[in-house]
């Protein structure tokens, strides 16, 4: 469906002039979501363990009205909302795991004003969010035309590298007039590139017949520690920019027995898929030479790797968000994805990530997101599937 760019700003105008009145009444339906938030929240659902929280997702499907919820074999949940043509559809996605393990104590904490515990921003409001929207769209009397297909993907952190989200849009039957990620984390997030990464894990081993005698020998702890000073004098470009985080460091078990083996995890980004693959070149090269140098093994893996991508600022999906957040009170932060916006964009959708709301505290157990801020943020997300339905954001 294609609209000449003045019907596109008058259908614009009549839908921006509606938020503020939509923010009041998403903030009075607040219990479709927030009750769902804890209830996923308290299921663990560490990446390749999202079983459990998935068939709660499905349950829900069910419970808000959907027929014939489905779990692939990428271990996605999926359910589809018919519009009144289904021409097309619209895709929305959640990721459904969480960066912590199920030692984990997982307790949700709601105050009059906040939420908190682990992993209630990243991800399990957002999937809340998500699996709202069929009743919160019948209760503000929205109707569409295309199907909105919801999906909560599972296998998007870490060593996953998004083969939930891949693996849905690679076996997707009906053809996606465009895509949204949704984040409980941050009002104002606007993705519309996915940024060049590589993730990776270093590990030292002490072997058996090791030369204790040797000049410098020492543990695995000593090792890695020499091991990251020499990685750190990696020279690292300011333009186009890039960045390498040490993201974890595993070595030893005890007080008193020098550690045998030791890993590092690592991530690269960086706007510059070549600079990506000139750092990996010098890491693999720093590690065989610190192994002949200390009579270690080491070995790098990697875990995941994607190259950049983006659609324009100026595609209209991208400036009809602009334009909705603005309306409803809210600062726009360009901040470019490494998640699930990457395998979309990848698969030639356009598609945007917009996060929920403010959050403090990320990634910590003790994660808490603030619940005055979330209404507008709502109001965004079902603004914008609404402008998209009406081909405000066609390119």
């Amino acid at each position: 469906m294609e609209i000449q760019e003045i019907d596109r700003e008058t259908a614009l105008s009549g839908l921006l002039d509606q938020i503020p009145e939509r923010i009041k009444k998403i903030s009075e339906k607040r219990d479709s979501f927030l009750t769902d938030t804890v209830l996923l929240g308290e299921i663990p659902s560490p990446t390749y363990g999202e079983d459990e929280r998935i068939r709660a997702v499905v349950d829900r499907f069910r419970e808000n009205g959907l027929s014939a919820p489905n779990i692939d074999e990428f271990g996605n949940a999926s359910a589809h909302l018919p519009g009144t043509e289904g021409q097309s559809s619209i895709l929305v996605m959640a990721h459904a795991d969480s960066v912590f393990s199920r030692e984990v104590r997982h307790e949700i904490q709601v105050g009059s004003g906040h939420m908190s515990g682990p992993g209630i921003a990243d991800n399990a409001l957002g999937l809340a969010a998500m699996i709202a929207l069929p009743r919160l769209l019948d209760d503000l009397g929205i109707r569409l035309r295309d199907d909105l297909i919801l999906v909560a993907n599972s296998r998007s952190l870490g060593r996953a590298n998004l083969e939930g989200a891949s693996g849905f849009l690679e076996t997707m039957s009906l053809p996606a007039r465009a895509g949204i990620c949704v984040e409980g984390s941050t009002l104002g997030r606007l993705s519309y590139s996915g940024l060049g990464t590589l993730r990776g894990e270093i590990t030292l081993q002490v072997p058996s017949d090791y030369d204790w005698k040797r000049f410098g020998a020492s543990g695995a702890i000593s090792h890695v520690t020499g091991l990251i000073n020499q990685i750190r004098e990696i020279p690292i470009p300011k333009e186009p920019k890039t960045q390498l985080v040490f993201g974890g460091l595993r070595c030893g078990s005890s007080f008193n027995t020098s550690p045998k083996q030791g890993t590092l995890r690592f991530e690269i980004t960086s706007e510059d898929d070549d600079i990506i693959g000139q750092m990996e070149d010098q890491l693999n090269e720093i590690c065989e030479q610190f192994s002949a140098e200390t009579g270690t093994l080491v070995s790098m893996e990697v875990v995941a790797k994607r190259q950049n991508c983006s659609i324009p600022f100026t595609h209209p999906l991208v400036k009809t968000t602009r334009s909705i957040m603005q309306e409803a009170g809210i600062t726009p932060k360009v901040d470019p994805s490494t998640g699930d916006l990457n395998a979309l964009i990848l698969s030639g959708l356009p598609a945007v990530t917009l996060g929920l709301t403010t959050v403090e505290n990320l990634r910590e157990i003790n994660e808490t997101v603030q619940l005055d801020p979330l209404y507008a943020g709502m109001t965004q997300l079902v603004s914008l599937i609404q402008a998209i339905d009406q081909g405000i954001c066609d390119s």
